[in-house]
C-alpha cells in the first residue's frame, strides 16, 4: 500500500514524496513536473494520491465550504475565488497548476475523490490541517514551520529521510494522510460541489482547535517533542519517536526478544521485566 502526497508551487515545481504503509520514505523528488507525476504514477500504480491544492474553483463567494470549515475550526488557509476575474490574479497561478494536476492524475485512472473507498483517487489534502489534527492542537507561537511539522511526522512514525524542505515535509504531511484515508481513518470537510478536503481522523473534530503552549519560562523551541530513534531493535526501522518505541513498534521489539530468547541470548530477563509473555515453547 502506497501514497503519493504532492506539494503545488507554481515557480518550484511540484515537490513528490511516496510513503509506503510501513511509514517509509520511497521516494522523494524537488522539482518535479506534472509529467514526472504521470511518469511515476504509470510505473508505481500507487493506490492513492494527495494533493495539497483545490481541485476545483469555488461555486460561489470567495472560498469554498471546506475552507469554511477549517476556519470554523481555527485552521486558516487560503480562500478559492469563484469570480473568474479573481482567478486570473497572479497569486492563484499555485492553485491552477493545482488543478491541472487533478486533471492530469485523472487521465491515468486517478478520479477526484468525493468521498467513500479511496483507492485510485487523487484527493485534495491541506498540509497544514493534517498536521494540526495530527497534533491535536496549533503550533505554539514562534514556532517555526518546519521543525514543527517535522515532528507531527516523526511522532507519527514516518521516516523523515530526505524531507529536509517544508515542501518536502508537506509532501510527507500528505502523503501520511492518504495512507490514513486508505486505512479507513479519515473524515472530509466542505461539499462534493466545490471539492472536499480529506483530514486524517475518523471523523471531523467537534470544537475548535486551540494553540499548544509552552510554559511562560521556556522559549517556544521547547515544545517540540524529544525525538529519539526507535528502540525496537528492527535494523530497517528509521522512525524517531518522543517515547520508547514508534507507534506499534513494541510488537517488533517483542518479536525480536522472542527469537533472541529461543537462541539462547539473553533476552528472557527483558521480556520478564517488561512483564510480556515468554514464547510458548519456553514458558515453564
Amino acid at each position: 500500500m502506497r501514497a503519493v502526497g504532492v506539494d503545488v508551487s507554481e515557480k518550484r515545481g511540484l515537490d513528490l514524496v511516496v510513503l509506503d504503509d510501513g511509514l517509509r520514505v520511497e521516494l522523494h523528488r524537488q522539482r518535479a513536473t506534472i509529467d514526472d507525476l504521470v511518469t511515476l504514477l504509470n510505473a508505481q500504480r500507487p493506490e492513492v494520491v494527495a494533493i495539497d491544492s483545490p481541485p476545483k474553483w469555488g461555486h460561489s463567494g470567495g472560498s469554498r465550504s471546506a475552507e469554511r470549515e477549517l476556519r470554523r475550526l481555527g485552521i486558516q488557509s487560503y480562500g478559492t475565488p469563484s469570480d473568474p476575474a479573481k482567478q486570473e490574479n497572479a497569486f492563484y497561478g499555485w492553485m491552477r497548476v493545482g488543478m491541472a494536476t487533478f486533471e492530469a492524475c485523472a487521465q491515468v485512472g486517478y478520479p477526484l475523490y468525493a468521498g467513500g473507498i479511496p483507492v485510485r483517487t487523487a484527493m485534495e489534502v491541506f498540509p497544514h490541517a493534517s498536521a494540526v489534527v495530527l497534533a491535536g492542537g496549533l503550533p505554539p507561537r514562534g514556532l517555526p514551520k518546519l521543525p514543527w511539522r517535522r515532528s507531527v511526522l516523526a511522532g507519527r512514525g514516518v521516516s523523515l529521510t530526505g524531507l529536509d524542505s517544508l515542501d518536502l515535509v508537506d509532501a510527507g504531511l500528505a502523503a501520511l494522510t492518504g495512507i490514513f484515508a486508505l486505512r479507513g481513518e479519515s473524515a472530509t470537510l466542505g461539499e462534493v460541489a466545490d471539492g472536499v478536503i480529506v483530514i486524517p481522523a475518523r471523523a471531523v473534530p467537534a470544537k475548535r482547535f486551540g494553540r499548544c503552549s509552552a510554559p511562560a519560562s521556556q522559549p517556544a523551541q521547547a515544545h517540540l517533542p524529544r525525538l529519539a530513534p526507535c528502540a525496537c531493535g528492527d535494523p530497517e526501522c528509521r522512525a524517531m519517536t518522543d517515547g520508547e518505541f514508534a507507534p506499534g513498534h513494541d510488537a517488533k521489539r517483542k518479536s525480536l526478544l522472542w527469537r533472541m530468547a529461543r537462541d539462547g541470548k539473553d533476552a528472557v530477563a527483558e521480556l520478564r521485566r517488561r512483564g510480556w509473555t515468554l514464547p510458548p515453547d519456553l514458558e515453564e
